[in-house]
């Protein structure tokens, strides 16, 4: 039997046909690899996420759900799925799988080559050409050129995601604090900075059809002072 890999999947308020997205992600992974999905339902207030659930297990697909109350955020949810993990391989993304199958696919393989400990996506520079709005744009852009310029780290797009982990990728992801966005930042900061833990970038392609969301100005407020926080070696209450 093939090594098993659990997929993360933090899920708050998702579009209503997500079940599809990952049905389809499945059908390509289940003739390669022995996967199974943790989806951490993230506070969102209604049944639709269970009978989707109900409706995945109908057709085969090996899934469990996570439910909480109220909403905490996604690096909240993914230390809660990533903790009931089981597998000695583990991947995270979006609940509607924005990325395309090949990409799962290319993560998967660095991982199984047992030369990573972790294994985070990049989106290339024609990641910028996609449909979304210019203020999104300009942020990701200043935030890449303050990592790479500012704090020397090779992996500049933090943000991206889709990443993989072994199990001492996963006792280090653990270790993070930071509740919303920037969680993806403080762990690859903290794996950055540790010599024991081998990490690489390879890239990846996002689909065509990805919805981009929109960010609160308070939540930039918040994810500033969180950024100070990671830099300060500080951790979150």
């Amino acid at each position: 039997m093939s090594i098993q890999i659990d997929i993360v999947l933090p899920c708050y308020n998702p579009n209503q046909n997500w079940q599809e997205s990952l049905l389809d992600a499945h059908t390509y992974l289940d003739e390669r690899y022995n996967v199974n999905y943790i989806v951490v339902n993230d506070g969102t207030e209604n049944n639709f996420i269970s009978n989707q659930i109900a409706q995945l297990k109908s057709n085969n697909v090996p899934i469990q759900l996570i439910n909480y109350s109220p909403n905490q955020g996604k690096g909240y949810a993914l230390r809660q799925g990533v903790s009931k993990a089981t597998a000695p391989l583990i991947l995270y993304t979006d609940i509607d799988f924005p990325f395309t199958n090949h990409s799962l696919d290319s993560i998967i393989k660095a991982l199984l080559s047992n030369e990573l400990d972790v294994v985070v996506g990049f989106r290339s520079q024609n990641y910028y050409q996609m449909k979304m709005s210019w203020f999104r744009r300009w942020l990701s852009k200043s935030f890449r050129f303050f990592i790479k310029h500012f704090l020397n780290m090779d992996i500049t797009d933090t943000q991206c995601g889709l990443k993989g982990f072994n199990l001492k990728g996963k006792e280090k992801f653990l270790q993070t604090t930071i509740n919303r966005y920037l969680f993806d930042f403080e762990f690859i900061y903290m794996v950055s900075n540790d010599n024991q833990i081998k990490m690489k970038a390879i890239e990846v392609e996002l689909k065509e059809n990805v919805k981009f969301s929109t960010m609160h100005p308070k939540i930039l407020l918040q994810e500033a002072f969180n950024l100070s926080k990671i830099l300060l070696g500080r951790k979150k209450k």
